[in-house]
């Protein structure tokens, strides 16, 4: 029943002029489109947006776009302003919410402040107000007068895309341990625009990365979840000190290929010259614990090659896996976490070069 409907509202995303023009830019179509309705349809747009903002004295009326960092910024004479973040595809970020809470306290009158999201937080939002895009398809659709003009109806287009949207990015949320890593082809196909099928490829990467940060609390790095060369990709990696070693160690999860991986922080074996590539392989080769592939994952070592590379300082052996459940993927990061746990060696002093870097 779920891959009918997400088929279902795919086919009426296609059928949509305003989904055809969604596809190239996402986040940043949906915060024009909103500034455009708050210059277009201004009774409208207030009806849909002033429940939200607090009393406050404004100069004049107007929309801001891309202010500094911010997605959009409404303005009235009578009212505080609203700051609105959007987060369609990708996942909020508690950080990225307080940075911009504490840098907007300071204005006179203070902001309100709404999350305009596909997806329920993880976190206490505090001063921010979650409003999902369901919701805001219903108070869109209700703001709207009885006409057929070109904005009327524009809006209403709209509110029946973001509708169908919220219900796409829902789908590819984890809701089991049972369920399969990676989007099935089954729904992927329904999708007829290879950018959109990547943005929700990358949404269903943040959400397992999520689901395996819930159950690992205390890592030094939340999970990070991805698209890499046009695959999905999972990985968590922390530092560590090892027998003499300053090095990043952990896993990776890109398509099917799951890698045990490190990213050394000896500046004596960093480098893309082959003399630096067969010292980073002298080390590993001497260290086969860094690349212990866990239980969970269930097959054999792969590749032509004893390990592979990312220059300067990233080194890998790999398997290829098929069908890997959620379950199985945080089972295989708690014992990768424990066995990098026991390895560990000292209270060295960590080097301030020590960090890793996405290759």
């Amino acid at each position: 029943m779920v891959n009918d409907e997400f088929r279902a509202a795919a086919a009426r995303i296609e059928a949509n002029p305003l989904g055809r023009l969604m596809y190239g830019q996402r986040e940043l179509f949906h915060s024009n489109l909103l500034a455009w309705f708050f210059d277009s349809l201004p009774e409208a747009a207030d009806q849909t947006f002033r429940e939200y903002v607090k009393p406050g004295v404004g100069l004049e009326r107007r929309v801001e776009r891309e202010r500094g960092h911010l997605d959009l910024v409404m303005r009235w004479p009578d009212q505080a302003p609203l700051v609105i973040e959007n987060k369609v595809f990708s996942l909020p970020q508690v950080e990225q919410l307080d940075e911009y809470r504490v840098a907007t306290a300071k204005w006179n009158p203070a902001p309100s402040l709404m999350l305009l999201s596909t997806t329920e937080p993880s976190f206490d939002v505090g001063e921010w107000r979650h409003v999902d895009y369901a919701e805001l398809a219903a108070r869109v659709r209700a703001s709207l007068p009885a006409s057929t003009s070109y904005e009327v109806e524009t809006m209403r287009r709209y509110a029946n895309l973001v509708e169908d949207l919220h219900q796409l990015v829902t789908a590819v949320g984890v809701r089991s341990d049972d369920e399969n890593v990676w989007l099935g082809e089954d729904l992927l196909s329904a999708i007829s625009s290879s950018q959109m099928r990547a943005a929700l490829q990358k949404a269903r990467a943040q959400r397992v990365a999520d689901a395996v940060a819930k159950e690992l609390p205390g890592l030094e790095e939340r999970p990070k979840g991805s698209m890499s060369r046009a695959t999905p990709l999972v990985e968590v990696f922390q530092y560590a000190f090892v027998d003499g070693i300053h090095a990043h160690f952990g896993w990776q999860l890109q398509g099917f290929q799951f890698r045990r991986a490190v990213v050394y922080h000896d500046n004596a074996i960093k480098g893309w010259d082959a003399a630096a590539r067969r010292a980073r392989e002298d080390l590993s080769r001497a260290h086969p614990e860094f690349f212990v592939l866990p239980n969970a994952v269930s097959a054999v070592r792969s590749g032509r090659k004893e390990f592979g590379h990312f220059a300067p300082n990233f080194v890998y052996q790999y398997a290829k896996v098929s069908g890997l459940t959620v379950g199985q993927l945080i089972s295989a990061a708690r014992q990768v976490r424990g066995t990098i746990d026991e390895m560990a060696t000292g209270t060295v002093a960590r080097p301030l070069d020590a960090i890793r870097h996405t290759p």
